[in-house]
């Protein structure tokens, strides 16, 4: 029996996104955390990492299926992904709302390297006829209801064919996209409300980052999202550079995003929440000991106060 099913239903799980220091931590403190999340990715190009779920649970998270983009993965990829869905034995796979790969049709008008990276740079796994676009995870899809209906769609297909929830997780904001008919929130509910099985990663790091690039309350805007579908919890760091707050994971995450997680957990039981420290593999492990002691106090203290939405 795993970690996820033997823990009491009303105890959330405090995890860490694998870096090269995560290995060393674990072996000084081996009571530390309860897992260790793995980026699908990596596992790809260091297959090796994978043997951590020897010694501890590992959740798989992915930007790979471009849930809301025109471009699915290969054949190939997909495989892949299943295969190590199955060897780490992940209760449930985390995948980005947002587009990671487009079909190369504005290719000609493209204007930064992001958006057309040199083939070198992408592995052949995430090629479709050596075209697409990979724009990464980082920027919303157009938030409409032919958008909506492709993400409904792609989720449930890719619940079905890995038989593992996919959790769906908030993106930053950077700018508002255009041609979008609905806000996140209002994206990120209508998806719940038309798909029962749907269920949430939320990244508290990427919804201040939101609310502040876009002038929005983020206390206002975490109430107002669907909490009772929330089944992971994400934070990270996040650093301002001219005028706009951008993620950033060699940072700790800033006391607004543990203030967050103070007021997600008087209102809901996520089954677990990870720390995204993995941006540096120098980060200073006692800003991570220390973050785990904040997030675990935090847990211990609202628990009692947890009421149904």
């Amino acid at each position: 029996m795993s970690v996820f099913e033997s823990s009491p239903s009303n105890h959330t799980l405090v995890g860490l996104t694998y870096s090269e220091y995560v290995p060393g931590l674990l072996t000084a403190n081996p009571r530390l955390i309860d897992y260790v999340e793995i980026a699908f990715e990596q596992l790809l190009q260091t297959p090796e990492v994978g043997v951590l779920w020897h010694d501890v649970p590992v959740v798989l998270h992915c930007a790979s299926l471009s849930l809301a983009g025109n471009v699915p993965p290969t054949s190939a990829l997909a495989e892949k992904l299943d295969y190590w869905v199955k060897k780490t034995g992940t209760p449930w796979l985390g995948e980005h709302l947002a587009y990671v790969r487009s079909d190369g049709r504005y290719r000609d008008i493209a204007e930064h390297s992001a958006a057309t990276p040199a083939s070198d740079l992408i592995h052949s796994d995430f090629l479709v006829d050596g075209t697409p676009f990979n724009i990464g995870y980082t920027v919303s899809p157009q938030l409409s209801a032919s958008v909506l209906d492709r993400v409904l769609k792609a989720s449930a297909a890719w619940e079905a064919k890995l038989k593992r929830p996919v959790l769906l997780e908030n993106g930053p904001f950077y700018f508002a996209m255009p041609g979008s008919t609905m806000s996140q929130v209002e994206f990120i509910n209508a998806l719940c409300e038309h798909r029962s099985e749907a269920r949430l990663l939320l990244d508290l790091s990427h919804l201040a980052i939101t609310c502040s690039n876009l002038s929005l309350d983020p206390f206002e805007t975490l109430i107002a999202l669907p909490l009772d579908r929330v089944v992971e919890v994400h934070v990270s760091g996040a650093r301002e550079e001219d005028g706009m707050v951008w993620d950033d994971h060699t940072l700790p995450a800033p006391a607004l995003v543990f203030e967050l997680f103070d007021r997600l957990m008087t209102v809901a039981q996520p089954k677990a929440v990870t720390l995204e420290y993995n941006w540096d593999a120098a980060f200073p492990v006692e800003a991570v000991i220390r973050d785990v002691g904040r997030l675990r106090q935090i847990i211990a203290d609202r628990l009692p106060e947890v009421t149904r939405l």
